[in-house]
């Protein structure tokens, strides 16, 4: 019985890693799209912060994308 459940933990701990580490890649992400902003157009208020760090990993790239060559943060992120 301990091989059965030995076997479904360390599924769970893969998964758990697995995890994480997509978890701190987005935020590696979040904090390399607020730094091109900062360089780009200006400094990012805390709103504009908060909404990064909460997207998930596709938004972050479509922004990062378009910061590339923006002049205002309406570019970026559009109207809101």
């Amino acid at each position: 019985m301990q091989g059965f459940g030995q076997k479904y933990f360390e599924e769970g701990v893969a998964i758990g890693k697995a995890r994480a580490k997509a978890e701190a890649m987005t935020e590696g992400e979040a904090r390399a799209l607020v730094r091109l902003l900062e360089r780009r157009i200006g400094a990012v208020s805390q709103t504009l912060r908060a909404r990064i760090f909460a997207a998930d990993q596709a938004s972050i790239e479509a922004w990062f994308d378009r910061a590339i060559e923006a002049t205002e943060f309406e570019s970026v992120f559009g109207r809101n």
